[in-house]
């Protein structure tokens, strides 16, 4: 098929004006980085490190602006073209706060030279404090400028003059340049003043939900660290479609497809519910729906967006009143573990759902140990093992059940919540009777043992203690409408003739007393 030239054309500056809106830009709207007067300019300086396929305007980027280091992180002085001897070095990240002068570490002087490499081990190093760290350059006459941009010295003279820009390596894993430009208040834009590349570092700010823009329940994301920048990882996996008013193959249809429910059953706005007819109807409060099911009047006219189920005629989140088992949260309508589908990369572990560096090279919190496995857990319960369905907590074993609440009525079961057995939504599910048994009645019914049921026939009390119930009887050779409704006569005498002498009995047992 051939594309008209209009498409084309209004394709391409689409593109164009896509990749323009992804570069960074100073106040003034000047793209950058801007190659270099004399020096070899920045794109030159990593290609000779081989950075294949990394482009200095098209892959710069700002963010993240903190990091969780490794063990231990290497850093290489890869190009000094300022006239100032910069120093460059790391702090630990307060929230809300800008870095005290204290807390600066300077990792290169102001003297090293191009190549100058060296390590920092962070496990033994007494000013760390365990958590996020972030980096500086300091530049005569005095000024500091951070990668967390909200703490820049300029910041409100230059309404945001940008001082760094990170490239997140090709040819190093879990590597970063730094580009710094070390004028105050701007400078000549060529981002090579200082240039650093810092490695074992994981880009900080996972955990957050994201949207990753696929359909269904693969839109809903959490924001993880992927080849060293912050991406967008969908927290549901596409999986076999299943009637519950969600896209669960992300095909961008909801409830699609054959054998979503058991036989006699259809799927109607995200429940299995059994097949109703026109004739009987349906309970109170329920109406029987064009595709022959017993739906909530509430929300027999109503149309949920993708993602969203009616429930009393208002269209809510499928999470919405739900409380999941401990260590699990509420995906798309579903209780499950959040690290269930998640993959991290090299040594990570997952927390919560985010991948993180294993302790020891983290420090654990207050009261917390680091067990075998990289994740820090309650210091009271390393010799404690609980069972399945448990947690351990203060040192005690605690029911991962306590105070959950299942999606659409499951049962929690050993720390899991089960799928709840489908049912007429227009039928009571026993009515307040008894439980059946052999097909023979109980010693106090009033009615002798001797006299069975027919086994081969419908329980007529259950069927008949409630009008909602969706029947169709019949008898051989009887197919017209009067038939079906001279076999519901027929039964109906029968309960009342037993109805009868059940209370005549039974008053002639009080009368004895």
């Amino acid at each position: 098929m051939r594309v008209p030239l209009a498409l084309r054309c209004a394709l391409i500056c689409w593109a164009f004006a896509a990749i323009a809106s992804a570069q960074v830009r100073q106040p003034d709207n000047t793209i950058v980085p801007q190659p270099s007067s004399g020096a070899p300019s920045l794109q030159e300086y990593l290609n000779r490190r081989m950075e294949v396929g990394l482009d200095v305007t098209r892959d710069a980027a700002v963010t993240p602006e903190r990091f969780t280091p490794g063990c231990s992180i290497r850093f290489t002085v890869v190009a000094r073209d300022s006239g100032y001897n910069n120093t460059f070095g790391w702090y630990n990240v307060v929230a809300g706060r800008a870095p005290l002068a204290s807390d600066l570490h300077e990792l290169v002087g102001p003297t090293a030279p191009e190549g100058f490499t060296a390590t920092l081990d962070f496990r033994s190093n007494p000013t760390w404090r365990g958590g996020e760290i972030a980096f500086y350059l300091r530049t005569p006459p005095p000024y500091v400028y951070y990668s967390e941009r909200a703490y820049q010295p300029d910041r409100d003279i230059s309404m945001g003059f940008v001082h760094l820009l990170i490239y997140d390596s090709r040819a190093t894993p879990n590597a970063f340049y730094f580009a710094w430009e070390d004028l105050f208040n701007g400078g000549d834009n060529d981002f090579q003043d200082l240039l650093m590349i810092v490695d074992n570092l994981v880009c900080a700010g996972g955990g957050d939900r994201c949207d990753t823009g696929e359909p269904g329940v693969c839109a809903q994301g959490i924001r993880q660290c992927r080849s060293g920048t912050l991406a967008c990882v969908r927290s549901t996996a596409p999986s076999m479609e299943r009637c519950d008013g969600l896209d669960n193959d992300c095909n961008g249809a909801v409830d699609n497809g054959d054998g979503l429910c058991p036989v006699r059953q259809v799927c109607e706005r995200g429940v299995c519910l059994e097949v109703c007819t026109q004739e009987l109807g349906c309970g109170s409060g329920f109406v029987c729906s064009d595709r022959g099911a017993c739906v909530d009047v509430a929300c027999a006219t109503v149309t949920c967006p993708a993602g969203r189920v009616c429930r009393g005629g208002t269209c809510r989140e499928p999470c919405e009143g739900i409380t999941c088992p401990t260590n699990q949260v509420c995906r798309v309508g579903r209780c499950v573990d959040p690290c269930a589908s998640l993959t991290c990369e090299g040594d990570q572990v997952c927390v919560a759902g985010v991948c993180q560096t294993p302790c020891p090279c983290h420090r654990c919190s207050a009261g917390e140990s680091c067990f075998t496995d990289g994740r820090c857990r309650p210091s009271n319960c390393a010799a404690v093992s609980c069972p399945e369905g448990f947690y351990c907590a203060s040192g005690a074993c605690r029911d991962a059940c306590a105070g959950a609440i299942c999606p659409n009525g499951g049962a929690c079961v050993r720390g899991v919540c089960q799928a709840p057995v489908a049912m007429d939504a227009g039928v009571r599910p026993d009515a307040g009777l008894p439980p059946r048994d052999s097909g023979f009645t109980t010693p106090d019914a009033g009615i002798p043992r001797d006299v069975p049921r027919d086994l081969g026939a419908p329980d007529v009390e259950l069927l008949l203690v409630d009008p909602s119930a969706n029947c169709v009887c019949s008898a051989p050779g009887a197919t017209s409408r009067g038939g079906r409704t001279s076999a519901l006569g027929a039964l109906a005498l029968t309960l009342a003739i037993h109805r009868g002498r059940r209370r005549a009995r039974r008053r002639q047992s009080r009368s004895r007393w």
